[in-house]
């Protein structure tokens, strides 16, 4: 496979040799006397520059360069995140707030003095706003900080930047505003109060993607993607807008017409009229709604059955409004964002790579200046960096651990010599390694024959299918006397846990026969064999506590026998059949399909913050937007009804679900993001506020939510699984070409980050282009 490793480089080419032209003395030597700190520092910040993709075009002197690296240092970045964090947070807290027992209006009401923990506790107005004002300063500073930094003229020519200055006056001026009025003001003909309305809640999800650069990419994607996303949208009006007129055409009787707006509704059909009279078709909204719901299937079959009971024909209509809608036009606007999205990301983080591309050169032209005082040959090959020079330079970085000892190692080799700028850069795209080959240590040596033959055992591939097997049997008999002996289970010397203990003993001698005759070094590269040891190592805790408490298995004493436990043996019994379960995903190892999703999975937890967090901003915004429009529409004070409508808001119970406060107005989201009836919300609402306006919320939910969040997700899943797919792919092939032994070695491929997912996709810049942008900075003299 080919990469960054592959073609060895040779020191000083291009460059005049260490010890042949050139006055070098040896590493430290060199390094004590003619290494500038301030080079040296400008160098260190472009590499970190590099590493995380930033751009160089900030101010240079060491003071600046100083306080530039504390800005970016792990610990102030974190802070700013929790800071950040608690801004967030406070929406639990602020008025509404979500500290009480339940959201459920209908146990409120019930409970009017709290006596059953669902009072709901205010904070007293300051409180909130004084943490508020805190956070708001601390991004001031933040503000402050940056535009120092950057200069003048890149704070001009930043949106990003004016947005940021812009979004902390006003929410300063809105805080200013809610404290004078204490935070409340009168219910128009009520003695009650409410909350202000505060602009700035709905502007905090700002903060959060103001301070990452892969979330500021991936918003503009989206937002470059949309006009492609309104094009099938529009198809998908056309289709719903064509089958509703189309369905008052065929299901509505223009006299005589069933009144009523709740497709849930159940309306006789005459048998002996010569048309149908559908309640879910008498005006074009109704149906229009209906037959949107019916696209996600939240309604289906419920909607279809007045007509289909009138006349079997009429299933032709739902199936073919089905059919194209659903399978056919949801599943294009999938393959048109994942193609445009993708396409866009892509081309976003080519300028990201870009600037990583510039950032390194910038060092080695930084570097390279320190050879103008050394006399050099004239026939010098050009501008060079000392190897030992670039030692330092990392020593001094922050880098991933992978990384440095690869970095660290390929310099080692050319400790006395001198790179060039292709040399430099071929250094440091060992940042961009995908995979790494992890040797396997030789096993320990015996002496004895019968060691070395349960050795050899041991390590075999078979043996690993029957541990499988084992646990898989192990799954089997629980799940089976769980069926038929859940009355008797709490007895010590019951069926299953008689054969807990001898599992959990095989278990136990399984992985000291791994550990005793494998040896630690072999041992703790493989990650099952650790995932085995520590469920192992629960599952002997838990079995010996259930020998200190209620004695041996095989024994006959009861647990009603026992007088004082300290944990009752159900719970015991449930611990170590959890843990048993947890024990049966090592057989994901064997197959390689299902390691490459798990491992697919687990590259999404950790690379996909960006995307988690625009989610994080949508949530916000619609919860904030939610509870100023719908707060207290839907209590069961002022929305309850004797007439009862079947599948309505109401019979449902469903009085836990509104927009009173944050955490409930999130879990109502989430049931609509979900579209499993949702058609019960659009109309409570509309029901609630007397106009249809109020369905449009829902809907706009639905489609940033489900049609276009969702679906961009798709396609980073599709694009992380296809990457990972060919690179494993290509590395078993060069493998097996280079004859490799699957026990000596094996390849783990990686994907760091959403840079490494679409980097071979990326087009290297020209040198040119590199060089003209290295002359554009403001603040760095030097000739290139």
């Amino acid at each position: 496979m080919e990469g960054p490793e592959t073609e060895p480089l040779t020191a000083s080419s291009g460059c005049i040799q260490g010890n042949s032209h050139a006055k070098i003395a040896a590493p430290q030597e060199l390094y004590s006397e003619e290494d500038d700190e301030a080079i040296l520092l400008q160098a260190v910040v472009f590499v970190e520059d590099a590493i995380h993709y930033r751009s160089i075009h900030h101010r240079v002197d060491p003071r600046s360069l100083r306080l530039y690296r504390l800005y970016y240092s792990n610990w102030v970045q974190w802070s700013m995140y929790a800071v950040i964090s608690v801004l967030l947070i406070l929406a639990f807290f602020e008025r509404p707030s979500s500290l009480s027992y339940t959201s459920d209006t209908q146990l409120l009401f019930n409970d009017r003095n709290g006596t059953n923990q669902t009072s709901q506790w205010e904070p007293p107005c300051g409180v909130t706003e004084s943490i508020e004002l805190f956070c708001l300063l601390i991004f001031l500073a933040d503000f402050v900080v940056k535009t120092y930094l950057v200069g003048k003229e890149k704070f001009l020519k930043s949106p990003w930047l004016m947005a940021y200055v812009a979004i902390l006056v006003v929410s300063l001026l809105d805080w200013m505003a809610t404290l004078s009025v204490l935070c409340v003001i009168p219910v128009p003909g009520t003695l009650r109060y409410r909350p202000v309305l505060r602009i700035r809640r709905f502007l905090r999800p700002f903060f959060l993607l103001q301070n990452s650069s892969l979330m500021k990419k991936t918003v503009n994607c989206i937002k470059r993607t949309l006009p492609e996303i309104f094009a099938v949208l529009l198809l998908q009006f056309l289709h719903v807008y064509f089958f509703t007129i189309v369905g008052m055409l065929l299901f509505s009787e223009p006299v005589g017409s069933a009144a009523g707006g709740n497709n849930s509704t159940w309306v006789p059909v005459d048998r002996g009229a010569t048309g149908i009279s559908d309640p879910n078709f008498h005006s074009l909204w109704n149906a229009f709604i209906t037959l949107l719901v019916l696209l996600t299937t939240a309604n289906n079959p419920d909607v279809t059955m007045t007509a289909y009971s009138h006349n079997r024909l009429y299933a032709v209509y739902f199936i073919l409004f089905l059919a194209i809608g659903l399978y056919l036009l949801f599943n294009m606007m999938t393959a048109v964002i994942y193609n445009q999205f993708r396409g866009y990301l892509q081309s976003s983080l080519q300028g990201s790579f870009f600037r990583r591309r510039v950032a390194v050169r910038a060092a080695f032209e930084v570097l390279s200046q320190q050879n103008k005082e050394v006399e050099l040959s004239t026939n010098s090959g050009g501008d060079c960096v000392r190897v030992s020079t670039i030692y330092h330079v990392i020593e001094k970085v922050s880098l991933p651990k992978a990384a440095e000892r690869r970095i660290t190692d390929k310099l080692g080799r050319d400790m006395f010599g001198t790179y060039n700028a292709a040399q430099f850069q071929a250094v440091f795209d060992l940042l961009d390694l995908d995979y790494e080959v992890h040797h396997r240590p030789p096993l320990p040596a015996f002496r004895h024959s019968w060691l070395q033959f349960l050795q050899k055992m041991i390590a075999h591939k078979y043996f690993e299918y029957l541990c499988c097997l084992v646990a898989l049997a192990n799954i089997v008999t629980v799940s089976v006397l769980l069926t038929i002996e859940y009355d008797q289970l709490n007895a010590t010397n019951s069926d299953l846990e008689l054969l807990n203990f001898v599992f959990v003993v095989y278990y136990l001698v399984e992985q000291c026969l791994k550990f005793v005759l494998l040896g630690w070094r072999y041992y703790r590269i493989r990650k099952t064999y650790i995932f085995d040891a520590l469920v192992t190592l629960g599952l002997v805790v838990v079995e010996v506590m259930t020998l200190v408490e209620y004695g041996s298995p095989f024994s006959e004493l009861d647990q009603k026998d026992k007088v004082e436990t300290t944990i009752e043996l159900w719970d015991l019994i449930r611990i170590t059949n959890i843990l048993i379960m947890f024990r049966l995903l090592r057989v994901i190892s064997l197959f390689k399909t299902m390691s490459l999703v798990l491992s697919t999975l687990l590259d999404l937890i950790k690379n996909m913050r960006a995307f988690a967090g625009i989610l994080v901003v949508i949530y916000y915004i619609f919860a904030i937007l939610g509870i100023e429009i719908f707060s207290g529409v839907t209590d069961y004070e002022t929305f309850r009804t004797e007439n009862l409508t079947c599948g309505s808001y109401q019979q449902l119970n469903y009085w836990a679900n509104n927009f009173n406060d944050f955490a409930s107005a999130l879990v109502v989201l989430w049931d609509v993001m979900v579209v499993n009836n949702w058609m019960v919300f659009l109309f409570a609402y509309k029901d609630a506020l007397s106009t249809g306006w109020a369905q449009l919320f829902f809907i706009v939910w639905w489609l940033v939510s489900v049609v276009v969040y969702v679906n961009c997700f798709i396609a980073l899943v599709l694009e992380n699984f296809i990457t990972k797919w060919d690179k494993s792919n290509a590395i078993k092939e060069e493998t097996e070409d280079e004859g490799r032994s699957r026990t000596l070695s094996f390849t783990e491929v990686r994907v760091e980050s959403v840079h490494h997912l679409f980097r071979s996709g990326l087009t290297e810049p020209k040198e040119e282009e590199i060089l003209e942008e290295i002359r554009q900075h403001q603040h760095l003299e030097i000739k290139v």
